[in-house]
């Protein structure tokens, strides 16, 4: 957990469209969720410790039953830790802003992943409703606030409330971390005229705006040049200069709380169930592959699955020897595009099956629903072999979700080069999903590794990922905020 004792005297508000805790109605009752991701397991802490403000959608079914009339709450359940400020929206909000143009159009976008890309004018104007209206409550928060507040947004789907929070007036320093890629410019001009620049004028309502990479920060950088005229670059110093301000622009690669995932490998489940996937599917020379991912284009599940008909197609030595464990966890089923992956999916594994399966052997084992995080910890752990495949990726975790679980170092990542863990990951065997040929031969290449040199590479990726934990992402980010602040609170009342 960082040091906040800097933020004494100050109110972390926080900015995201998922919250941290769900109440939904059960069979005995109104049950309390916790949605799962190393975001909350981070900011939880700090969040408590600052008595913060925790700004979110409230989607669960009991989330108005459980709050007051403003939708304000004291969280975790049974304890007195901050507030949860819930904004409710209508099934028109949720289809426009959300479904609509933060995943139909955003979503592909950012990715590059342009065939994908759908824009509606309905869709913008419900977006920048909904920014409103999530601004303005955060802005109600500002004035509640007895402590100088930090007013932190979290991704894609608010890119313009940092512009309507300046325009509220809010006096408080405003940062904001895009979680997925950032495009170029010619990808981001496939928006209608004057909506790409209404979004990095939104973003540049901010003071510091946060990305995984160089490269997402750069994209981003000559974007706001190439659009928004009175707006100076400074590509040097990472900064933009905007309407009489200084917008900085920082790379902060987001990470997991590894210490938890490794726990989570050495659990009797974990472990009683890395003996059994060992036994079935590991032993006498035989090697297990695995995938983890949400049921998403842009994960590269088709080319995936490509590469591996093809390398057992091409080396029949692999057929009985090698089995490929693809869990693949349900996703945005609502949206034409993931049905059609679903079915294309279900479609070629069992494709694939037919065609190489033995009396006792299939190539491709499908796990397709919701898998508890131990029993991820312990798939993580038994497995040769983690293949990533993504065509673009912010940072993608289950990268470091396996590296922390792999306690014996024997596995080996396959990590596609468009992920943004593989600018960091030094270690992994990288390859090109549209490259079938060298998707082939970096598969083939993981197996055939030796067992000294799987453990080097292990060791010094791990090594690595001990010293870059989620808690190390957020001190830094916060520990920027708060250097800026001291910069600039000389000369403007703001911060």
């Amino acid at each position: 957990m960082p040091d906040i004792r800097s933020f004494s005297n100050r109110t972390l508000i926080l900015l995201s469209n998922r919250e941290p805790y769900e109440h939904r109605h059960g069979e005995m009752g109104i049950d309390v969720r916790r949605p799962p991701g190393g975001l909350v397991t981070a900011l939880d802490p700090t969040m408590q410790a600052t008595d913060g403000v925790w700004v979110a959608w409230g989607s669960g079914s009991a989330d108005a039953e459980m709050a007051d009339h403003e939708g304000r709450l004291r969280v975790p359940p049974g304890e007195d830790g901050f507030t949860l400020r819930r904004v409710f929206l209508t099934d028109a909000e949720v289809d426009g802003y959300y479904m609509g143009f933060s995943n139909r159009s955003l979503w592909p976008l950012c990715h590059m992943l342009v065939q994908h890309f759908e824009y509606r004018t309905d869709y913008w104007n419900m977006y920048q409703e909904v920014n409103a209206k999530f601004a303005h409550a955060v802005a109600d928060e500002v004035r509640r606030s007895p402590q100088k507040p930090i007013v932190w947004i979290q991704d894609y789907h608010f890119a313009l409330a940092a512009e309507m929070l300046r325009e509220l007036a809010v006096p408080a320093l405003i940062h904001q971390f895009w979680h997925i890629p950032f495009p170029p410019a010619d990808i981001l001009r496939l928006l209608p005229t004057g909506v790409d620049e209404a979004l990095l004028r939104g973003l540049l309502g901010n003071d510091l705006v946060e990305f995984h990479t160089e490269r997402y920060a750069l994209n981003f950088l000559g974007c706001v040049a190439e659009l928004v005229p009175e707006a100076e670059i400074d590509a040097d110093t990472l900064a933009v200069h905007y309407d009489g301000r200084r917008i900085d622009v920082g790379i902060f690669p987001i990470s997991i709380d590894v210490e938890r995932y490794e726990q989570l490998a050495s659990t009797p489940e974990s472990t009683a169930l890395v003996e059994r996937l060992r036994k079935r599917y590991a032993s006498n020379g035989q090697r297990l592959g695995l995938g983890v991912d949400r049921v998403d284009y842009t994960k590269g599940i088709p080319e995936r699955l490509r590469a591996l008909c093809e390398l057992w197609e091409r080396h029949p030595e692999m057929r009985e020897t090698f089995t490929f464990l693809l869990v693949a966890t349900p996703s945005r089923s609502e949206l034409p595009a993931y049905r059609a992956l679903e079915e294309e999916m279900l479609a070629t594994v069992i494709e694939i099956n037919e065609r190489f399966k033995t009396e006792t052997w299939h190539p491709i084992v499908l796990v397709h629903e919701n898998v508890s995080a131990d029993m991820l910890a312990g798939a993580y752990r038994a497995a040769d072999l983690c293949l990533i495949s993504s065509l673009q990726d912010g940072m993608n975790l289950v990268a470091k979700e396996f590296i922390a679980c792999q306690t014996e170092e024997r596995g080996v990542l396959v990590l596609s080069r468009f992920a943004g863990a593989s600018e960091e990951i030094d270690g992994a065997v990288l390859i090109n999903p549209f490259n079938l040929d060298g998707f082939v031969e970096g598969i083939r290449r993981a197996l055939h590794m030796s067992e000294g040199e799987r453990r080097v590479r292990m060791h010094r990726m791990r090594r690595q990922l001990h010293d870059r934990t989620i808690f190390d992402w957020l001190a830094a980010v916060l520990t920027r905020a708060q250097d800026i602040i001291a910069e600039r609170e000389p000369e403007s009342g703001v911060a």
